[in-house]
């Protein structure tokens, strides 16, 4: 208990720190209008004469606290005609009892909360907070604004986390309120596990390392969502189906793409993941997302047991993951597709006219031409590698409904399609992402002249399947490259001849 109080009070400082470094921050993110500024670090009848009341759009940090000495109508005044506010709100040290003056009766408070975020510290008398409720934070996923509400001794705020304008927020601070929302991820350990057994979401990440296994771990079975970046490692888990309900980790990329949002590494008798409450059939709903829009979520497996696999349902819902690791392979035993039909793929000849989905490496030959047909708008996913070699096929058309290819071969390519002189146009329109645990590789060699023209048709396919493409043995910038290279060289040979007949 006594460490937690020093806790709260180094947090207070922190958020209570330098305003003019604050405010500085805030200046230099914004673009303010001088003129509807306010740069006093409280609000109080000195300070008021400055406060620019015309406007509906303030820049500044804006302190209530102890030296507030307006009454309350006048704040409530002050507050009222406040539509958008960029930069932050601290309400610390009061004697309210409710934070109503905040509120607008006729319109939301716009809040770009960054960088300064909010802050509601110590205010010992106040019991509603319901007008926090109705500011609307916006700031960037990557720039998450500092939010405090800490030492409020009467005040709950039990719903505050999950309500719709917090929701998104992975980094949160409520504590040692009357009621607190939300669990802290970063404060779970072995010894305080228990303590845990109400928590439906995480905030701050996780981290489980140098732990064994115990029956306190059934103490997060109802842990649905983790908000923050997670870390397991080093344990003796054999899974962690202990996370019974977990479905979601949003975590985050600080802007670099190669950090990871989930990552199990170095836990040598895990043999399986074992979140069986992972599911895709919530629309975008995949087990590991990123809240910045602009990177794919992340995932690291790595130095696991030599068994370690994913069942049918685990790769489904880790189809649109960026791996570091992948070092896995299928659960054969446990790849039950459901009501969807599946094949095991052995000759086009033998195989079904209706598969979804194929297990095994697809392999399209020579005489296989008059059964491709069966692939056509049925195919939905390939458990293994795709390999169309000696046919006189002129298309792959009949690949148009290929959504997802999942490989787990670290050196063969993922796509081969070699050696077929008259296929002239290669296009996967439908394919949403390779899933694969070496490097995405496709290989297209020796197919009719010119089936990418330019370097630019190649790239355009590049990146929509998401894997490094090889044409004719060198990457698709080299397409140009060799076509200016040629076209350079009959140059050379016309000019050549024109000079001989002119001497």
């Amino acid at each position: 208990m006594r460490c937690f109080f020093l806790l709260s009070i180094c947090l207070f400082f922190s958020v209570s720190s330098d305003f003019e470094e604050d405010l500085q921050a805030v200046l230099s993110y914004y673009r303010c209008n001088p003129n509807c500024t306010f740069k006093h670090s409280e609000i109080t009848s000195k300070t008021l004469p400055f406060y620019p009341l015309s406007c509906s759009s303030i820049c500044g940090i804006l302190v209530v606290n102890e030296n507030t000495d307006l009454p309350y109508f006048q704040l409530k005044a002050l507050f009222e005609p406040l539509q958008t506010l960029r930069g932050g709100m601290r309400i610390e040290n009061t004697s309210f009892q409710n934070l109503s003056f905040l509120s607008s009766s006729e319109t939301t408070l716009n809040y770009f909360c960054y960088p300064a975020g909010t802050s509601i510290v110590n205010n010992s008398q106040l019991i509603d907070a319901k007008a926090i409720y109705n500011t609307y934070p916006i700031s960037t996923p990557s720039e998450e604004c500092p939010f405090y509400v800490l030492n409020n001794t009467k005040l709950d705020v039990s719903t505050l986390c999950e309500s719709s304008n917090y929701n998104q927020f992975l980094e949160i601070q409520v504590y040692n309120n009357k009621k607190d929302c939300g669990c802290r991820g970063d404060q779970l350990t072995s010894g305080n596990m228990k303590s845990y057994k109400k928590c439906i979401a995480l905030f701050n990440g996780l981290e489980l390392t140098n732990m064994t296994t115990s029956p306190d771990l059934k103490s997060l079975s109802k842990i649905s969502v983790i908000k923050g970046n997670v870390e397991i490692a080093y344990t003796n888990f054999t899974d962690l189906s202990f996370f019974k309900h977990l479905e979601k980790v949003r975590g985050r990329s600080f802007d670099n793409p190669e950090t990871v949002i989930l990552d199990i590494h170095d836990n040598p008798n895990m043999i399986r993941l074992g979140l069986n409450a992972v599911s895709v059939n919530k629309l975008g709903y995949y087990l590991v997302g990123n809240v910045e829009y602009q990177w794919e979520g992340s995932m690291n497996l790595e130095n696991l047991h030599p068994d370690f696999c994913l069942t049918y349902q685990e790769v489904t819902a880790l189809s649109t993951v960026r791996f570091k690791n992948l070092q896995a392979k299928f659960c054969e035993t446990e790849m039950d597709t459901g009501y969807t039909k599946s094949c095991n793929f052995t000759s086009m000849k033998n195989l079904d006219s209706d598969c979804v989905i194929i297990f095994g490496n697809v392999v399209i030959d020579s005489g296989d031409e008059e059964h491709v047909g069966k692939l056509t708008e049925t195919i939905r996913d390939i458990y293994g590698s795709l390999t169309i070699q000696n046919t006189n096929l002129e298309d792959i058309r009949f690949l148009n409904s290929l959504n997802y290819i999942y490989f787990l071969h670290e050196t063969i390519p993922v796509i081969r399609i070699i050696n077929n002189p008259k296929l002239k146009k290669v296009s996967l329109p439908y394919m949403m992402s390779i899933f694969a645990k070496g490097k995405k590789e496709v290989v297209i060699d020796n197919n009719a002249p010119n089936l990418f023209r330019a370097s630019i048709s190649c790239l355009a396919f590049q990146h929509h399947i998401g894997a490094n493409v090889t044409y004719n043995g060198r990457n698709c910038k080299a397409i140009d490259e060799t076509k200016t290279s040629g076209e350079f060289g009959i140059f050379h040979v016309h000019f050549a001849l024109l000079t001989l007949l002119v001497y």
